[in-house]
């Protein structure tokens, strides 16, 4: 056999057999087993290595073995039963016996040549299409990881195809090998045999080699327990009514373990979401009432500034009368016998006018010029008048156009209040309440059906996997079993 082939083979044994494991005190167990075809046992021989990381003078073991042979050394032992105390002496201790219990799997080959039924001997006498079947019968439930190598012939074989199988070739030497893993839960749809076509001439078929063992995926079991901290399924429970809840839009579940945390935070982002959108609301309400209030002040403004011509006509005339009746007053006054002609009275003039002529009279004239200081008096009035009228009127103009300004300003922030709530915060809301919908209703299958498939497997396959050993295992140590299986095919 080529050396590259049978190193692969042995590393595929210790890969199978977690010979790593050399920390602590450890119990290597070695099945070897001849058999048939069939699956007709030959013989079995236990080779076990109680590994003694410790030094210990003493070894305890527990074994159901026989005929006990010590093959590392004189080292001597006693048994009680099923307790094994060997006298270690700090060593590490090898030792063999027999059973006459059935292994754990026993691979079972089957021939066929042109559909009928051959065994390996008449294969190499005929020629056809052959199909090779290997299975494996197990005792018990436990679940077996299964590697199996066949060395092919170099000449005989050929179109060869393999299910569940590959073959591996060193120049002119190949080697098929093909996996399974029998007793594991169906759903995983993994193989419990693996099978192979070729073009049979003469073909020499001679021997098979097995290795398998339950310690790879105890190991797995053990390490997802270690990870685990919380019950998986009240886990699942908790995820099952929050994702249902999301899908069904109704108030979100309290819960305490893993999930409290996305739990509390979903419950967040919805009141918050909602509270966004109610603010909204608010603000739009807020808005359109402010706009309802400028638009009326600007049409209560737009109609009182319909009467400002009129006002500002109606005082220009008063006081247009006023002067003159005050020029037909001083035109029938005594100021001309006094020499003092005046200009005619107008609104520009009447202050400088009149008090021009109260400084040119005298004594004399007093009462003539109390009369003029009265008249500009009344003018002075009548002309504050109509000058605070048109204050007025002005005011009222430039508050119409602030109105109207502030109208439309307002009917557009309201325009954009509503819009930023109904095409904004509401829709935000309502997409973000969808997309949680939508997750869940895709998720809910996935934690009902998958993930509960899951750790139901999981579970199925660790209590399946409570004693993995051919040999009883002891307390106090590490175990792992492996079983090395030669199946002569002649």
């Amino acid at each position: 056999m080529s050396k590259k082939i049978a190193a692969l083979l042995t590393a595929l044994v210790m890969v199978l057999g977690c010979t790593g494991a050399l920390a602590e005190n450890t119990k290597h167990e070695r099945v070897y087993v001849v058999a048939d075809a069939d699956g007709t046992v030959k013989s079995i021989t236990d080779s076990i290595r109680l590994e003694n990381a410790d030094g210990l003078d003493e070894l305890a073991d527990r074994t159901m073995l026989t005929d006990i042979q010590n093959v590392s050394g004189p080292e001597t032992f006693t048994l009680d039963g099923e307790t094994l105390i060997w006298q270690a002496g700090g060593k590490s201790i090898t030792y063999q016996g027999v059973s006459d219990k059935a292994p754990a799997v026993l691979p079972a080959v089957t021939l066929t040549l042109d559909g009928e039924a051959v065994t390996a001997a008449d294969l190499k006498e005929k020629t056809g299409e052959a199909v090779l079947t290997v299975t494996y019968r197990t005792e018990g439930q436990t679940p077996v990881l299964v590697l199996s190598a066949l060395p092919l012939p170099e000449e005989g074989v050929s179109d060869l195809k393999a299910e569940n199988a590959a073959v591996l070739t060193e120049g002119d030497f190949s080697v098929l090998v093909g996996w399974a893993v029998p007793n594991m839960d169906a759903s995983l749809q993994l193989p419990d045999s693996f099978s192979v076509s070729f073009r049979a001439d003469h073909a020499d078929l001679g021997w098979m080699m097995t290795v398998c063992s339950s310690d790879p995926l105890a190991a797995a079991c053990r390490e997802i327990d270690a990870r685990i901290t919380e019950d998986p399924d009240a886990v699942m429970e908790e995820i099952t009514a929050l994702l249902t809840a999301m899908k069904d839009g109704t108030e979100l579940p309290e819960t305490a373990g893993m999930t409290k945390e996305i739990t509390e935070k979903i419950s967040e982002l919805n009141a918050g979401l909602s509270a966004l959108n109610a603010g909204a609301v608010q603000v739009a309400d807020g808005v359109k009432q402010i706009s309802d209030g400028a638009s009326e002040l600007s049409a209560s403004l737009s109609e009182l500034k319909k009467s400002n011509e009129t006002l500002s006509e109606g005082a220009d005339q008063i006081f247009a009368a006023m002067l003159n009746a005050a020029n037909d007053r001083i035109a029938a006054s005594a100021l001309g016998d006094a020499g003092i002609t005046l200009p005619v009275l107008t609104a520009e003039n009447y202050a400088e006018v009149l008090d021009g002529a109260v400084a040119q009279l005298g004594p004399e004239t007093q009462e003539i010029a109390e009369q003029l200081t009265a008249l500009k008096e009344q003018l002075d009035q009548a002309g504050a008048f109509v000058s605070g009228l048109k204050t007025y009127t002005d005011g009222v103009a430039q508050a119409s156009a602030g109105a109207s300004e502030l109208s439309l300003s307002a009917m557009l922030t309201s325009v954009g209040a509503s819009a930023l709530q109904k095409t904004g915060t509401a829709t935000l809301k309502d997409r973000i309440l969808e997309a949680e919908k939508n997750a869940a209703e895709k998720l809910l299958p996935l934690a009902e059906k998958d993930l509960a498939g899951a750790i139901r497997v999981w579970k199925t396959v660790k209590d399946h996997l409570a004693d993995t050993g051919y040999d009883l295992r002891p307390d106090n140590m590490t175990a792992e079993t492996v079983y090395i299986i030669r199946t002569d095919l002649k």
